[in-house]
């Protein structure tokens, strides 16, 4: 039997190196596991639905978009910070900004378009509260890394400089990209964050094929690595996890506003 095929996206040059050690500890185990690097989410999306990849390690967006194409798509694992991700919009802190209505009339300025956590959500919850971009408040968006669904976060970075500039009143951003600007010191004492965002599902491996023999080994696999080895750990630091986690009926809910959010904006 030819190798289980998983494919990621290389937003960065540590995925490498992840799936390096996954694919070494996969062989120790006998499991013959290898996987493809792609550029962008739309040619791993499309290679999954091909059957070019077996499985796919796919942003909550590919997901969808997997998902719209073939139904029976089935979510298998997730990590730990994949459950209840939030957002967040930051202020300056001397604004008068306190809530979403206050960004009525306001200049407001996303992540990239594909990101949900920086963009897709965010302006859905603006929605929520009655407001409709460029109608009214002053909608931007940096699209600095589109292909990657705001895996590199780098376009979160870029629209924290313009507001430290005080080209926006406001941005919106995932929380834990907002916990790392924090630890590097870049989040700036002049900033605050104003909401935060209900709990939603992000990453998972994606299968597209039922009753697929490999499934349960994979997820065996996944779900039985040594956390003491000091490779594991190492893997899944790199990878913002502590433990892997199997994908339920809870974690599934957590797409459907993202769903609904798409649907809205004409992602699909």
């Amino acid at each position: 039997m030819a190798s289980l095929m998983v494919g990621v996206v290389a937003y960065d040059p540590k995925v490498v190196l992840i799936w390096e050690i996954i694919r070494d500890y996969a062989k120790e185990k006998k499991f013959d596991l290898d996987y493809v690097l792609f550029s962008n989410y739309e040619t791993q999306v499309q290679a999954l639905l091909d059957k070019k990849v077996d499985l796919a390690w796919n942003t909550n967006v590919a997901w969808l978009r997997t998902k719209k194409r073939a139904p029976f798509a089935e979510a298998l694992l997730m990590r730990d910070s994949d459950v209840d991700f939030t957002s967040m919009f930051i202020a300056h802190e001397d604004s008068n900004i306190q809530t979403l209505e206050d960004l009525k009339n306001k200049r407001v300025c996303f992540g990239s378009g594909d990101s949900a956590q920086a963009f897709i959500l965010p302006a859905y919850y603006l929605k929520e509260q009655g407001l409709e971009p460029n109608r009214d408040y002053t909608m931007n968006r940096v699209d600095s890394d589109l292909g990657k669904h705001g895996d590199t976060g780098r376009s979160e970075y870029d629209i924290l400089e313009k507001l430290k500039n005080n080209e926006y009143d406001a941005i919106a951003l995932a929380t834990s990209t907002w916990m790392r600007m924090i630890e590097l010191g870049l989040s700036g004492s002049s900033l605050r964050p104003f909401y935060k965002s209900r709990g939603y599902s992000h990453c998972n491996f994606t299968n597209i094929t039922p009753n697929a023999s490999y499934v349960n080994e994979f997820v065996e696999f996944m779900l039985g690595m040594d956390t003491q080895r000091s490779d594991i750990t190492k893997m899944m630091e790199m990878e913002a996890l502590s433990k892997w986690v199997k994908t339920g009926e809870y974690e599934l809910q957590g797409y459907n506003e993202l769903e609904q959010a798409m649907e809205w904006l004409n992602l699909f």
